[in-house]
């Protein structure tokens, strides 16, 4: 996989940069003062892109990079992903799981509603909320949603697992395996 190209839109935490440094051929987009350059001369080989709550893939990134297969976030919420540009580029799937742990202002609540509704979005694990105490009350009615109070948590060890489950998931799609959680 070290061929393959992934863009890194801001920086993650050491451990998983050095893990996806291992496994491919890593460009962290910060590093280039000209990005039209960048994107003219090495956007064709670009993959994949991850990002995290400072940054994601937004329609104008997705439109950029040619040969985007995936997005892959190591934080809460899909907020700084364009999943209505990533769906019409073919980088999503109904089989997707959004699961939002951390701050409900994360994740554009009414279109998730909205993806959880008309399909083009799987399930949800929720446990904040854009409004709280509040729920959209679409979500009640669903049976492809789990609604709780905010219990997680920001340990170390689950940081860690985040970083290895991004890890997992690029692995897994560069080597035409299931997605272990996937979203779009």
């Amino acid at each position: 996989m070290n061929n393959i190209g992934l863009l890194i839109v801001c920086p993650l935490s050491p451990y998983l940069e050095q893990e996806l440094e291992n496994s491919f051929k890593v460009f962290k987009i910060w590093q280039f003062e000209d990005r039209n350059q960048f994107f003219n001369t090495q956007g064709n080989p670009i993959r994949a892109v991850v990002g995290s709550s400072p940054a994601g893939a937004d329609a104008e990134l997705i439109e950029t990079l040619p040969n985007l297969e995936i997005v892959s976030s190591c934080s809460v919420g899909l907020d700084k992903i364009d999943l209505v540009k990533c769906k019409e580029k073919g980088v999503k799937s109904p089989k997707g799981v959004l699961i939002n742990v951390g701050r409900g202002l994360l994740v554009d609540e009414p279109e998730m509603v909205a993806a959880l509704v008309e399909g083009w979005l799987g399930s949800a694990g929720l446990d904040v909320f854009e409004n709280e105490p509040e729920v959209p009350e679409e979500l009640f009615g669903l049976e492809n949603v789990v609604l709780l109070p905010h219990v997680s948590s920001g340990l170390v060890e689950t940081r860690k697992a985040m970083a290895d489950l991004v890890l997992g998931k690029l692995k897994a799609h560069f080597t035409n395996k299931p997605l272990l959680s996937p979203v779009v």
